[in-house]
């Protein structure tokens, strides 16, 4: 599917309209205990997150498992958020470019400001460039012959959202907290 700067890709309640829904991807899948859930009519991703058993993520990826979305013609996605107290401060804003399931992910890290007593509306900016995209494979960067043209926009697979207790090669996210969390995802489109 071709994709063009301002289009509108994911908006909750808009099933027939989106490109694909959410589902969650927790770190149960490598033994830990956190979870989520992920309400596609409301945009509602809430859950607990923990490091116990070796754990530390929570998230959500983008069903069907490889959708496929042009994207050459744009700058990047805009997200659109409404943030909670609870909200995670840091997460991981990333995109894949092959059908492999572990394969490489484009990612970004993005600072959500907490919504404090209030929820408040925060959009984020995600440029779509080398500069920002860090390829990685499990939060450790990838540094090979496959990653040096960067991401592949005309065949974007697959989009996540990653609240992790790390960032990159085994460096602690600086604003992690284990616990209840929720964010609202309002829109994600293209710029």
């Amino acid at each position: 599917v071709t994709i063009r700067p301002g289009q509108v890709v994911w908006q909750p309640g808009q099933s027939k309209n989106n490109l694909f829904s959410w589902a969650p991807l927790d770190d149960v899948v490598m033994g830990g205990v956190s979870y989520s859930t992920v309400d596609n009519t409301s945009g509602l991703w809430k859950g607990l997150v923990t490091d116990a058993n070796n754990g530390g993520f929570v998230g959500i990826r983008t069903t069907p498992p490889s959708v496929q979305l042009d994207l050459s013609s744009c700058k990047g996605l805009e997200w659109t958020f409404q943030t909670s107290a609870q909200m995670p401060r840091r997460l991981k804003v990333v995109l894949r470019d092959s059908a492999d399931f572990n394969g490489i992910a484009w990612t970004a890290s993005v600072d959500i400001p907490n919504g404090g007593n209030k929820s408040r509306q925060v959009t984020v900016k995600v440029p779509l460039d080398q500069k920002n995209l860090v390829p990685t494979r499990f939060a450790q960067i990838v540094k090979d012959s496959s990653t040096k043209q960067g991401i592949n926009k005309a065949s974007v697979t697959a989009l996540q959202l990653v609240y992790s207790k790390f960032e990159y090669e085994g460096a602690l996210n600086p604003q992690f907290q284990v616990g209840d969390f929720d964010l609202q995802v309002l829109q994600v489109k293209t710029y």
